[in-house]
């Protein structure tokens, strides 16, 4: 008899036919549950509440430094970001650069949230500036509940607080609305901090051949106790399609997406990325963990760093 797993992601060309109800794994069914990415992280790091779930890798890493055991993972991330590109200012600011911004107000949606970490270890060892040089402040509560420096800014809107004044700058994952940053990216109420972005990107990727890791997959342990084999085959099987999408979107007889452009950029990226330009795996992958647990470390957010076998399922680390 077949039987329904739960499975909570974002849609992307990852993970569309997974969220289209279409896949099987042998006897086992994928029932898509719908939701917001920061619903099911939620729902997941704080009552497991998927057999299958996309995670923040800092939430989960803070939950298993603190003994979490309900869950495990597979090296599939769904999400990767640079986040240069998610640093905002008021556009009549006199700022262009984060070292700039020393002593400053900055704002995050959530201070453990994967991008903060990412972008709080860039401010430490790209940019120049501590943690103690910066007054955080946050607009929602924390999933894991931890001890922040950060001060709890007004309401729940980065962007007003932004426009407004009670912060000098914010990084969010999310784009500001159009009636504060237009689809153009310019002549709106707020602008990137960088000038030329994308190129800041390219150049930190050149530097240090990191493509920042946001999330990853999650994998409830009682349903992986019932079914040792899902592991392994969840991996192969949303690697294939990832690799798919990749190669749907270089197929030149359709545009796979609506940006006009969009196979100069993945070529460009493929020519910069040496081919892989979105890795799945653990030794393609290990070694970035390991710099954003130590990131995580000097946030006070993990108080050791965690082994492959503690972070993945066993199954899963020869990838």
């Amino acid at each position: 008899m077949e039987k329904a797993l739960t499975v909570a992601m974002s849609e992307s060309d990852r993970t569309q036919k997974i969220m289209s109800g279409q896949e099987t794994l042998g006897d086992l069914r994928l029932e898509p549950q719908k939701a917001s990415v920061e619903e099911i992280f939620v729902k997941q790091i704080s009552e497991a509440v998927y057999d299958v779930a996309e995670l923040s890798l800092a939430s989960y890493l803070i939950a298993l430094g603190r003994g979490e055991q309900r869950l495990t993972a597979i090296p599939v991330f769904l999400s990767r970001s640079f986040r240069h590109n998610a640093i905002y200012v008021r556009s009549d600011s006199p700022w262009t650069h984060p070292s700039q911004l020393k002593n400053r107000k900055f704002g995050f949606p959530e201070y453990q949230m994967t991008a903060a970490v990412w972008v709080r270890g860039f401010f430490r060892h790209e940019w120049g500036i501590a943690n103690d040089e910066m007054s955080w402040f946050t607009y929602r509560d924390e999933r894991v509940p931890i001890e922040t420096p950060a001060q709890r800014g007004t309401g729940d809107d980065i962007f007003k607080a932004l426009a407004d004044g009670e912060v000098d700058a914010v990084m969010t994952a999310r784009r500001p609305p159009a009636s504060y940053f237009p689809d153009t990216g310019e002549g709106g109420v707020l602008r990137r901090l960088f000038p030329d972005v994308w190129e800041e990107e390219r150049s930190y990727y050149r530097k240090t051949g990191i493509f920042p890791i946001m999330h990853l997959v999650s994998l409830k342990e009682e349903t992986v106790r019932q079914h040792p084999e899902l592991p392994g085959q969840l991996y192969q099987l949303m690697l294939n399609r990832k690799n798919e999408g990749i190669a749907q979107m270089l197929e030149t007889i359709k545009n796979q997406t609506s940006a006009p452009w969009i196979w100069e950029s993945v070529e460009q990226s493929a020519k910069l990325m040496d081919s892989d330009i979105w890795p799945y795996g653990l030794k393609a992958n290990w070694s970035q963990i390991q710099l954003f647990m130590s990131y995580l470390q000097e946030d006070g957010l993990l108080q050791q760093t965690l082994a492959p076998e503690q972070v993945f399922h066993p199954s899963v680390l020869h990838t």
